[in-house]
């Protein structure tokens, strides 16, 4: 997918990569409300050291919002927008899709050898419930031959984020925890 293309037009079929992990209820009634709460990200999403957003709080389908972190005394900033949004109150459940928009490394493009990434995660309220994150990418067709090098980076963001939701995530943030979201200039 190529900026501008609308997010539908990914083959949803089948995921490159589906991770899971179990919680407790208590933690995943606490997750619903950290994932959809974009103050709270800084506070239990790794990437998330500051966040751009032209919206604060909750999320809403169509919102784009920039993850920004410091790696090796360099700013790294990934691009997001929530394509979907789906809830339900019985049974309890919640699933957003992300759409990447890019990343870049102090300004320059990074990761230009995948088309698309996308990611929904799951969040299954009910006894016996967890996260699922799924994800669907592409690569162009000039990286074919380093396939299993750049198909590191989706998955790590995957598991990073599945990493983050059932360990920070999975807590009760409190909102004087939580961070004013930078309007995007």
């Amino acid at each position: 997918m190529f900026k501008g293309e609308p997010p539908h037009a990914i083959d949803m079929s089948t995921p490159n990569g589906v991770w899971r992990q179990s919680l407790s209820l208590e933690e995943c009634q606490h997750f619903m409300q950290n994932l959809l709460n974009l103050n709270s990200w800084p506070t239990w999403h790794s990437s998330a050291g500051r966040i751009l957003s032209q919206q604060s709080g909750e999320l809403v389908e169509g919102q784009r919002f920039d993850l920004h972190r410091v790696e090796r005394q360099r700013l790294i900033e990934e691009m997001w927008t929530v394509a979907t949004i789906r809830a339900s109150e019985d049974p309890h459940f919640l699933e957003i899709e992300f759409v990447w928009e890019g990343q870049q490394r102090e300004g320059r493009p990074l990761g230009t050898a995948i088309t698309h990434l996308s990611m929904t995660v799951t969040v299954w309220g009910e006894e016996g419930g967890g996260v699922e994150i799924a994800s669907w990418w592409g690569i162009r067709w000039w990286a074919k031959f380093m396939k299993g090098r750049v198909n590191r980076l989706p998955r790590a963001m995957a598991k990073q984020w599945l990493s983050d939701a059932c360990t920070a995530g999975s807590l009760h943030i409190p909102p004087s925890l939580e961070t004013e979201i930078h309007e995007a200039e």
